[in-house]
């Protein structure tokens, strides 16, 4: 039974990290159409909100909520979307997306510790090798081409507030997962929309009345609510209850080869010999970060019965 629920995570978790891989082809697409940044975040949050609290409520699976997890929900919800989302894309204006990368590639590093600070939880150094490796490809996949960028201390800071974020996500995220992962995503959406609202107000209108309203891009938008804000943060939340979160985070990494491979397909990217490599390498550091945990594991168990 213990090995089907791990399969099942394993699944969410891929589901999961392609739903986010994907996430990156749409939201470039809408930018393309002059879509304002806040305008799409705080749509799609609304949008993934009101169908998932449809769901739950049509099969009873929305649950209330304690009252001392009030704090912890809003912590949820203000670490991520709402700060992550600022930290990624104000600094991706201001950073290359190739050292962007990199950046965003730290956060499983630093997840462990950040459970072994607050949780006590044993920091595992195959993950971190798993993570390791990972961040090499992701580097070859980024700086294959070219080492020169734009390089802003403002888009740093930014990139850093974004890694941070995702750590203080996780770390609340641990502290909830006695909830049902639907009732999870739903409350963490609506609150995250309700921080964007004095940021939505403040657009110019002149921006609004410049995006580029195509059946293209309301699918886009509709597309990321549904399988990004919603499938993807309820697989996620689903495969921590089963597998250790400094293990789930290496996954994160696996974004970029996704985001490349469907950006290839749709013509929006070539496939290059270092791309290649460094997906080769990125894949092999999330496998390794498993396969060796679980040998561990197996270990450990024969231990426990001798």
């Amino acid at each position: 039974m213990k090995d089907k629920k791990i399969f099942k995570a394993y699944i969410a978790l891929i589901l999961a990290q392609i739903f986010w891989g994907i996430s990156f082809v749409w939201t470039k697409e809408l930018l393309n159409h002059n879509f304002n940044v806040v305008f799409v975040i705080t749509v799609r949050l609304l949008i993934s909100f009101a169908l998932l609290l449809a769901i739950a409520m049509a099969t009873k699976q929305l649950e209330k909520i304690r009252r001392e997890d009030y704090g912890k929900f809003f912590l949820l919800a203000f670490f991520e979307p709402f700060l992550y989302f600022i930290g990624e894309n104000y600094g991706l204006k201001l950073v290359d997306a190739s050292y962007a990368a990199i950046f965003i590639a730290i956060i499983p590093i630093i997840v462990p510790f950040g459970l072994f600070f607050f949780y006590k939880k044993k920091i595992s150094w195959t993950v971190l090798l798993g993570v390791f490796i990972s961040i090499v490809g992701i580097a070859i996949i980024s700086l294959g081409n070219s080492v020169v960028g734009t390089f802003n201390v403002t888009g740093v800071l930014l990139l850093l507030l974004a890694v941070f974020s995702a750590v203080g996500y996780n770390m609340m995220l641990f502290r909830l997962l006695h909830y049902k992962p639907i009732t999870i995503i739903i409350y963490q959406n609506i609150i995250a929309a309700v921080l964007y609202v004095p940021m939505f107000l403040t657009v110019d209108k002149s921006e609004l009345a410049a995006m580029q309203w195509t059946p293209y891009t309301v699918l886009a938008l509709v597309m990321l609510a549904v399988f990004c804000s919603s499938i993807a943060f309820m697989g996620y939340s689903y495969a921590v209850k089963n597998i250790e979160i400094s293990r789930a985070n290496v996954f994160t990494n696996a974004i970029p080869v996704i985001t490349i491979m469907f950006a290839v397909i749709i013509g929006q990217e070539t496939l290059t010999f270092n791309k290649i490599i460094g997906m080769i390498v990125v894949l092999s550091g999330v496998l390794i970060s498993q396969m060796i945990s679980k040998k561990k594991e197996t270990t450990d168990k024969q231990n426990a019965v001798c």
